[in-house]
């Protein structure tokens, strides 16, 4: 193939300290924003490139997600050096070639003549920094180092070797000898350790060098392709779980050059004197000394990455009217700060301009208790900075078998705690032999669900703009106690476990919050009695039992009390030094229990209601107010909204109607799993419709409904392949539940069609079409055409107006992929199947994920109501 020809283009530029107009927040909110948000706004895939990028096919299949509404796309390369033994991927041309980029201008010319935005993935694979291994080629100075150490025979006199760090003497009396000296015991009983830096692992991404490297090879390619759609198509980056070494004691610790001097600029005494003390492995009884060293050095280590890598990122993204988006791994556990390789949680958040996190392997998952409220991380970032977007990352590993409305779920989650954009794993390129056991889900033609999603896109859409439009109105914030994690590692429970629970009181309470740690603490400002932390007001701060919190946050919280601002704290006030800190009259001090009551809510619910979750947004033209019912009660109530005018935005429809405010509240009736959302104003929502319910409603009789249709997905034996059938009018009777008729296997779709006579008193209303629980997804259509989908309890849609007479009513329902993957015959055939790819890393954990949905059919009753004005 013919070498690419790159032409530069000028591209104008953000200043460097600037977020760029693509996260900026919106003011006022739009009801024709709210009808038909802007791409971004709907979800974004994972398009897995697998296999050789054939122009053509690619070019289909990203016409399939726009057809289907998935209106952002986010390619993932997955080279064949990506994990070649167990994932054996055959992307051509080669990842960052001539060739390759070729490809990617291509489609991205294609995404912008569709309308699509683009999600700038920065890596070939994962995880982010590495540009698949090119960053240490020929640079083997890019490579991680980490102190190790060995102890040294105390029997004779040693010279410290010229190449190693230092030598340490622990007993009888500490000190320290420099290479090249000697050091001669006074007894074999004297302990003393060498101390040598050493090179290993994957690139050291607390060198800036190797930052610069890996924007020169990812992102300077990039631009040179497709810079003319930066700022427009093109709006973010997105980088993927980087990480950085951090220390995993008694075995090593990082190294970076300048870290006694980073070390002792965190509070630390001399590095190489505290080296004992960083090598003493976590345990409850530690000195404060050991302490106080593990505090500095994760300080230290935590805001190098910080600079070094995500600070780089995002000032080569400003310059280039980019928005630096990503993620870090193991951002889910509040322990992960000492588990995996971030440090800490909220400062490479808050240096990109779209944070996010990830939702893979079941994090969540609907009917679980106690789960994490993560994700409010990533929106705290986004809300301090007074940016617009963040966003998750969802879905991947969670099996063919996750239904629509278990992702709406999941999403309704996420979004609540602050989140407001998607992207959602995964639409490969393809699925032929192993690929069929790859990272699952898959979404394409090969997925059941697939043609019945858009409803589920429009949803995320609307659900997205109406919590970004305006700002955050967050007045509670929770204090993050990551001194306290790093001070005792896993030994940290009392500070993990009332975090842990004040956030979930909190959101309990209809309390919305962000988290504040000790760098927003540092620099905020007391004024009128709030706290104003970057773009941020909190009037209440509330603590855990924290024990190592930065003397400068408590002094702001002191100030911010006795201003009349709100510091509640579990137990006793603060602490700065591994104590329980000294009484301040000021503070208010209790249980969790009796903490988290004395928190303001953002609405009052009557009766309480432990189930729901609030979101708030305040615009120019009124309040936005979500409520998602977690819980798994129906609730039947009210809800005080102080406004004269409420006006209900349907997530599903995309339509506004008014609705009545009597004594400044409003009458709510939630099942378990629904989300509502209103705009509350003085004033009346311009071009808002009347409330609609429900009249004359007609059963349909099951004897007049017939199964006439399948199309069934089956694993053949190097791709899926699809079976379409015409059946013998099945009675629904026989029809309706597929186990016993198709059998437990089937995975696919069945046609159920009826005729219904609308009556001449409907011919200028909505028809509100019901029926009973469906496994997973219909769509209906009413002569021959798509009118709306049922996705989710309560199964009902809402259907054009019709003209008096016959029309054709015909419920095309879905279940999910698993059926097939988890069948006995598949399990036989990918057994025989050998060699690298087979199966995938996933492909295990998915599968049991799969069995938990095994179903198909629909139930009964079908009715069909008169919807028209209240």
């Amino acid at each position: 193939m013919a070498s690419l020809v790159v032409a530069w283009v000028f591209v104008s530029a953000q200043t460097p300290g600037e977020a760029p107009s693509s996260v900026q927040l919106t003011a006022k909110f739009s009801r024709a924003g709210f009808e038909q948000p802007e791409a971004i706004l709907w979800p974004a895939y994972f398009w897995l490139w697998n296999a050789p990028l054939e122009p053509e096919r690619l070019r289909e299949q990203l016409h399939d997600m726009a057809s289907h509404d998935a209106r952002s796309v986010c390619v993932l390369p997955m080279p064949h050096g990506f994990r070649p033994d167990s994932t054996n991927n055959s992307l051509d041309p080669d990842y960052l070639t001539d060739a390759y980029l070729a490809r990617v201008r291509e489609m991205a010319q294609e995404a912008a003549k569709l309308k699509m935005a683009w999600w700038l993935y920065d890596e070939g694979g994962w995880p982010s920094g590495q540009a698949l291994g090119k960053v240490v080629e020929g640079h083997p100075e890019l490579t991680r180092r980490s102190v190790t150490r060995e102890r040294v025979d105390a029997s004779a006199p040693y010279t410290v070797p010229a190449d190693a760090l230092c030598l340490v003497v622990e007993q009888p009396e500490a000190r320290v000898v420099q290479p090249g000296a000697t050091w001669s015991p006074s007894s074999s009983e004297d302990v003393a350790y060498v101390y040598r830096v050493v090179p290993g692992g994957g690139v050291d991404l607390l060198n800036p060098s190797a930052t610069q490297r890996f924007l020169e090879i990812t992102h300077e390619a990039y631009a040179r392709v497709v810079s003319e759609y930066f700022g427009t198509t093109i709006p973010f980056t997105f980088t993927d779980e980087p990480g950085a070494g951090m220390p995993r004691p008694p075995d090593s610790i990082p190294w970076v050059e300048g870290l006694d001097t980073l070390y002792a600029g965190r509070g630390g005494r001399s590095l190489l004197e505290d080296l004992p003390n960083l090598f003493t492995s976590p345990a409850p009884d530690m000195p404060v000394e050991v302490m106080q060293a593990r505090v500095a050095l994760y300080d230290a280590l935590s805001m190098q990455f910080k600079d070094a890598y995500f600070g780089r990122l995002q000032e080569w993204c400003r310059a280039h009217d980019l928005a630096s988006a990503g993620h870090l791994g193991g951002e889910d556990e509040t322990f992960g700060v000492v588990k995996h390789s971030f440090g800490h949680l909220l400062r490479p958040l808050r240096t990109m301009d779209v944070p996010g996190v990830d939702l893979i392997w079941r994090q969540v998952f609907p009917g679980r208790e106690n789960q994490s409220n993560f994700p409010v991380a990533a929106a705290s970032a986004a809300h301090q900075n007074g940016t617009r977007f963040a966003f998750t990352e969802s879905f991947c590993v969670y099996g063919n078998g996750l239904t629509p409305a278990q992702m709406k779920w999941l999403i309704d989650y996420q979004y609540l705690r602050g989140v407001n954009l998607l992207v959602m794993g995964c639409y490969p390129l393809s699925t032929e032999d192993h690929h069929m056991t790859g990272e699952r889900p898959h979404f394409g033609s090969m997925n059941p669900l697939w043609d019945h999603l858009p409803g589920f896109h429009a949803y995320v859409a609307r659900l997205g703009y109406a919590l970004s439009v305006g700002r955050p109105a967050v007045r509670t914030s929770l204090y993050y106690p990551v001194r306290d994690l790093w001070a005792y590692g896993l030994d940290a429970k009392a500070a993990a476990e009332t975090y842990e629970t004040l956030g979930a009181e909190l959101l309990a309470r209809q309390c919305p919050y962000d988290l504040i740690d000790d760098d927003m603490l540092g620099k905020a400002q007391v004024t009128d009695g709030v706290l104003v932390a970057g773009a941020m007001r909190y009037n209440t701060i509330v603590c855990g039992d924290v024990r190592w919190m930065a003397p400068e946050s408590l002094a702001r919280l002191v100030q911010l009390s006795q201003a009349g601002g709100n510091v509640l704290c579990v137990n006793h006030a603060p602490g700065i030094r591994g104590d329980g800190g000294e009484d301040v009259t000021s503070l208010v001090v209790g249980t969790v229990g009796e903490i988290a009551g004395r928190v303001t809510s953002a609405v009052a619910m009557t009766p309480a209601a432990r189930g729901l979750r609030v979101a708030e947004r305040e615009t120019e033209n009124g309040r936005i107010l979500v409520l998602f019912n977690e819980g798994t009660s129906a609730y039947e109530g009210q809800c005080t909204v102080g406004s004269a005018h409420a006006t209900e935005l349907n997530l599903e429809r995309g339509t506004t109607e008014r609705i009545p405010v009597s004594g400044g509240t409003i009458s709510l009736q939630m099942e378990p799993g629904d989300t509502k959302a209103f705009l509350l104003a003085e004033d009346s929502l311009e071009g808002a419709g009347p409330q609609r319910s429900a009249q004359q409603t007609i059963t349909i009789d099951d004897s007049s409904i017939r199964a006439v249709a399948s199309k069934q997905t089956v694993v053949g034996e190097h791709n899926f392949e699809y079976v379409k059938r015409s059946l013998a009018a099945v009675p629904f009777a026989n029809s309706a539940m597929w186990k016993p008729w198709l059998s437990e296997d089937f995975s696919g779709e069945v046609d159920y069609e009826f005729v219904f006579n609308v009556p001449a008193e409907w011919s200028s209303s909505p028809i509100l079409l019901e029926t009973g629980a469906i496994e997973y997804a219909a769509t209906v259509f009413v002569d021959g055409k798509a009118a709306g989908y049922l996705l989710w309890p309560p199964w009902r849609v809402t259907l054009p107006a019709c003209e008096p007479g016959e029309h054709t009513i015909t419920i095309r329902v879905a279940n999910t992929l698993a059926n097939e993957l988890t069948s006995e015959r598949v399990a036989q055939l990918w057994a025989t199947k050998k060699g690298p790819g087979w199966p995938s890393p996933y492909h295990v954990r998915a599968l049991e994920f799969e069995k938990e949905s095994r179903g198909g059919g629909i139930r009964g009753p079908i009715r069909l109501s008169q919807f028209t004005q209240s």
